[in-house]
């Protein structure tokens, strides 16, 4: 029996969900963690659990698709990861030998094109974004605010290889027109996304042989110094860069009880050479954090009683002193921060934007009644539409999405796309809250009512008023020859985050399709200064290419 068939057998999948799922970072990440550091993947539960949860509670559906077999290949994959590297034992930095770039093109046409648009709803913002089909493989994507801009990403044998064949920083001086690729040192591991800070000034953590190094380049990744982390501090697992030479992140601890951080934050005033380890909030799962400067910091993330929730109780912390002292801030009840997905971002040391996740309730269709069979459960559908509690503000915006994705739900199902079942009371959709005090209250936003339960999983913010988040929705579109049930989605707003604007789009027919993701979801979205943003498009494991794309809005 092959993987398809047998995860088909034990576990009807509904393909529209796992497609998305396939889009979340969570599967990326999850797979990256286990391969950098496969001994402690093992003891990793809560992440584990957390998987279970989601895909237990998601819809289920019984027409055959890609999204399956990419979770068969995920499954096989984690299933055959083994160690990487021994402990290097390093003790001091070293910096690697210079490296010469060489041009990153098109095999076949040995030069990068571009089609398709992405045009805006309304007239809130006026530019137009365009889609470079052929962009570096997926990974972390950042630009400085000089606008050059950097992927750090791996080249893999397959979509199911365990271990990368090598890894790469990929480099634009033109907004991502064009790219140049740099190696990165050999036996390091990124476990983190990348931060730049100057033109030419990057810093990833990550392993180094098995053990956790941080490591900076000064000259646009031709060298890189390697500096080791604390000795008992974990890995890095979030990084912020406010200024060159001036880092903070969060590392998780390697052996948290309840009572003990699960992620502690480290700062270095001088590039790596030396660390300071801060405590945050004793028991919490802190996983995202923003730094405006080398002294204002805000990190979000959840309770460690809920991690395994659908919708995890959401929690945050602000410091004005390098993580010396926090003050607790207060997330609004029913909107959820996962410790995955979720992504932060402040534009000054007053105004942040996180995403997160709110519960609605689940409905199943009639049909649902009526199935029989092994592999048609539940045979009743869910009747129970108790929800987590949440605040009133929360309990609106339920309501509203609650309709519009119904109603998509009901649009597809006409279509023929397949109907789904689930004995779950309740789903999440994805939601942006932000806060005017740097994170110790925060306000949940109304998304727009076209874009039926989105989901997350990128966010930046250029100016106070202007933010764009990327991620997905529940829409059909055709990308190739596969129909994905899923598509992309960008939503921007000029106002603070009142409003919100939802960018459409179309895959062009030429579009490489890597075992039907590519084009499921935006992943990650950096936007350098007002006005110019570029994002990346989703892509299996083995991509030589994602997409890339860029938005300059005129002047005026």
């Amino acid at each position: 029996m092959d993987e398809l068939t047998e995860l088909e057998a034990t576990d009807p999948v509904d393909h529209r969900v796992v497609e998305r799922a396939l889009s979340d970072p969570v599967f990326d990440e999850l797979f990256e963690y286990v391969v950098a550091e496969p001994e402690e993947a093992s003891v990793d539960l809560l992440t584990i659990q957390r998987l279970r949860v989601r895909r237990s509670t998601l819809r289920r559906w019984r027409v055959p698709g890609a999204g399956a077999a990419a979770v068969a290949v995920l499954l096989g994959a984690l299933a055959g990861v083994g160690v990487i590297g021994g402990s290097s034992g390093i003790t001091h930095s070293f910096t690697t030998a210079y490296k010469a770039a060489k041009p990153f093109v098109h095999s076949s046409s040995g030069a990068v094109t571009k089609s398709g648009t992405w045009r805006l709803v309304d007239a809130l913002l006026t530019g137009t974004w365009q889609q470079d089909v052929y962009g570096p493989p997926p990974g972390f994507f950042s630009c400085s605010p000089d606008e050059i801009c950097y992927v750090l990403a791996g080249r893999y044998a397959s979509s199911s290889a365990a271990a990368p064949l090598s890894e790469s920083l990929y480099v634009s001086t033109d907004q991502g027109s064009t790219w140049s690729e740099l190696p990165l040192p050999s036996g390091f591991v990124y476990t983190s996304p990348l931060e730049c800070s100057g033109p030419q000034w990057c810093a990833a953590a990550g392993t180094y042989n098995g053990q956790p190094v941080l490591a900076v380049t000064r000259d646009g990744g031709h060298t890189f110094t390697i500096d080791p982390l604390p000795s008992g501090v974990g890995t890095l697992r979030a990084l912020s860069c406010p200024s060159t030479d001036v880092c903070m992140g969060l590392a998780e601890n390697p052996e948290p009880t309840r009572t003990q951080d699960h992620a502690t934050f480290l700062v270095t005033d001088d590039g790596g050479s030396t660390f300071r380890d801060e405590a945050i909030l004793g028991g919490d799962l802190m996983t995202a954090l923003a730094c405006t400067s080398s002294t204002d910091c805000t990190v979000v993330g959840s309770t460690s009683a809920s991690a395994t929730d659908l919708v995890p109780v959401g929690i945050s912390a602000v410091t004005t002193d390098q993580g010396r002292i926090w003050t607790e801030g207060s997330v609004p009840a029913g909107f959820g921060i996962d410790t995955r997905v979720s992504s932060l971002a402040c534009a000054d040391a007053q105004h942040c934007f996180v995403t997160g996740a709110i519960p609605i309730p689940n409905k199943n269709p009639p049909q649902c009644a009526s199935m029989s069979g092994p592999n048609s459960k539940p045979t009743t559908p869910a009747t129970s539409t108790a929800l987590p509690k949440m605040s009133p503000q929360v309990a609106a915006i339920s309501k509203v999405e609650a309709q519009v994705t119904s109603a998509a739900v009901a649009k597809d199902d006409a279509a023929s796309h397949g109907f789904g079942c689930t004995n779950s009371p309740y789903t999440n959709v994805g939601d942006i809250a932000t806060s005017i005090d740097g994170g110790l209250t925060w306000t949940a936003e109304m998304m727009p009512n076209n874009v039926p339960s989105p989901r997350f999983t990128g966010i930046s913010c250029p100016t106070v008023t202007e933010c764009w988040a990327a991620g997905t929705e529940l829409i059909a579109e055709i990308a190739g020859k596969s129909t994905d049930m899923s598509s992309p989605v960008m939503v921007g707003t000029t106002d603070g985050g009142a409003t919100w604007s939802k960018v459409v789009f179309s895959v062009p027919s030429t579009a490489p399709n890597v075992t039907g993701q590519s084009y499921l979801s935006i992943g990650s979205v950096t936007c350098p200064t007002a006005g110019v943003c570029l994002a990346r498009g989703g892509a299996a494991q083995g991509s030589q290419y994602a997409p890339l794309y860029s938005l300059v809005v005129p002047d005026g």
